[in-house]
């Protein structure tokens, strides 16, 4: 796509935001004006003119300026220059070869990515750059590599990209929130709107898949294309394994006040021949996302031959040479020092810190014994053949043993529930009996004793889907009571 082909898409993008609340204004004018016509020449007020007057006020609502009172980015902590000098020398030095100002702030963002933005001063009177990068890009990339990736951001900030696009997200933001709020309303009055936002997103996602390309162009004139295709590769692969690391196992953990080192357990995960069935899906979801017009950035295969490339052949190993070995987390001053950095700015209070061979004794199975003792399924009174019986029961089971109060739960999420009560409470029972647990990052808790290995919540799943039958089950359960 050509420059100027470039620059009619952008000012086009201007015509359709404005656009955008011409059409708001048309609607609300036309549906104001019937009942001021029933007035004029009707003598009174019909039903059409009460129904268009709650339209309009109802599309005027809708329209209405969402104003977001967010924590100011002067009250979020930074990477301070004093802290961090070998990483600002790398930033300053990267803009001053891309010829773009120099960012004001830098943050630590907790995804495998990077951003740049504008931040209003004096009143939105001066606009300074600032620049985020995520915590596993210190991990995952060489120091050219990241050098690529800030190359790129800044691309954005001198090719004038950061000027448009605060108007494009306002613009989406403000037709997404006017359909969200009119598609129940019952005069079809988001239709206009919704058609509208297709025009708009299929416009302005192909101005800002350009500028991405022109961004990559940039890096790798800078960086060099060798490094930006290394860089685009080792996200495009590794940034949604690391979302679901962060989202299905730390941060959980996290929630429980406690802190495990990231990076031993991210490379641990990776290590990992499979991984729990709600990782997997997240995974193979995102892997087979169609590409889409309204899409933000080109492709992963179209950025690659832009630079020259083609894409990792199927097969093909992870990139993690640098992971292992470190990438350039120095810049963060060594990975204990990132990691501790991360648990200051992404948490507030004091975590209790454990290792990860650590958790299921310390903190997982506390909490099952916490949770079952005492009640209906009480490891220690319930014999360790009874799951057949148990799991039989289905949605009756929950209604057994679940908490007092309101449950409004389907027959399916009660018997999701009970299965789920009966992996902790086998988990449980096999504690009784001398198994220690082993909580490995992307997999189900295990337990071991004297060489036998049991995961209860593959168990549990054999029984369910039959894999097992009841006699096998009760087989299996009579060696264990022998060991």
């Amino acid at each position: 796509m050509s420059s100027q082909s470039t620059t009619r898409r952008a000012l086009l993008t201007l015509v359709l935001w404005a656009g955008f609340w011409v059409l708001g204004l048309v609607v609300v004018a036309a549906l104001a004006w019937v009942p001021v016509a029933e007035s004029l020449y009707s003598g009174g007020l019909g039903w059409a003119g009460f129904f268009s007057a709650a339209g309009a006020l109802t599309v005027l609502w809708a329209l209405r300026p969402r104003w977001s009172f967010r924590r100011q980015r002067e009250e979020l902590e930074y990477l301070s220059q004093e802290r961090f000098p070998a990483l600002h020398a790398l930033v300053d030095d990267v803009a001053r070869q891309v010829g773009s100002r120099v960012p004001r702030r830098l943050f630590l963002a907790d995804q495998a990515t990077a951003f740049i933005s504008m931040e209003r001063r004096w009143f939105g009177l001066r606009r300074e750059a600032i620049v985020g990068v995520g915590f596993p890009m210190f991990a995952l990339l060489s120091r050219e590599e990241l050098a690529s990736v800030l190359a790129h951001e800044f691309g954005h900030h001198a090719g004038g990209d950061l000027t448009l696009g605060p108007w494009v997200y306002r613009t989406r933001s403000a037709i997404a929130s006017a359909v969200d709020t009119l598609e129940d309303s019952a005069f079809f009055l988001d239709v206009p709107f919704r058609l509208y936002g297709q025009v708009f997103l299929r416009v302005s996602g192909a101005v800002s898949r350009q500028q991405e390309l022109a961004a990559d162009a940039l890096a790798a004139r800078t960086c060099g294309p060798e490094a930006t295709a290394r860089a685009l590769h080792k996200a495009h692969v590794l940034a949604p394994l690391w979302s679901a690391y962060l989202h299905h196992d730390v941060i959980p953990i996290i929630e429980k006040s406690v802190r495990i080192p990231l990076l031993e357990g991210f490379r641990a995960f990776l290590r990992e021949k499979s991984w729990r069935a709600e990782i997997m899906h997240d995974i193979e979801e995102e892997a087979r996302r169609p590409p889409s017009p309204w899409d933000s950035h080109p492709p992963f295969e179209e950025r690659l031959r832009s630079l020259g490339h083609e894409g990792p052949r199927e097969g093909e190993p992870l990139p993690l040479k640098e992971l292992e070995t470190g990438g350039c987390i120095e810049l963060l001053g060594g990975e204990a020092h990132a990691e501790e950095v991360f648990y200051e700015q992404k948490t507030r209070g004091s975590l209790v810190s454990l290792r990860w061979g650590e958790l299921g004794e310390k903190i997982i199975l506390p909490e099952i014994a916490r949770h079952l003792t005492g009640g209906a399924l009480d490891p220690r009174r319930t014999p360790l053949s009874s799951l057949p019986e148990l799991l039989r029961e289905g949605p009756g089971l929950w209604d057994r043993v679940r908490p007092p109060g309101l449950d409004i739960l389907s027959p399916e999420a009660k018997r999701q529930r009970a299965r789920l009560l009966l992996v902790q409470w086998l988990a449980a029972v096999l504690v009784q009996r001398g198994f220690v647990a082993e909580l490995r990052p992307g997999m189900h808790l295990r337990l071991q004793h004297e060489g036998h290995f049991v995961e209860p919540a593959s168990v549990v799943e054999w029984l369910t889907r039959g894999v097992w039958t009841e006699e096998q089950y009760r087989a299996w359960s009579s060696l264990i009571e022998q060991l």
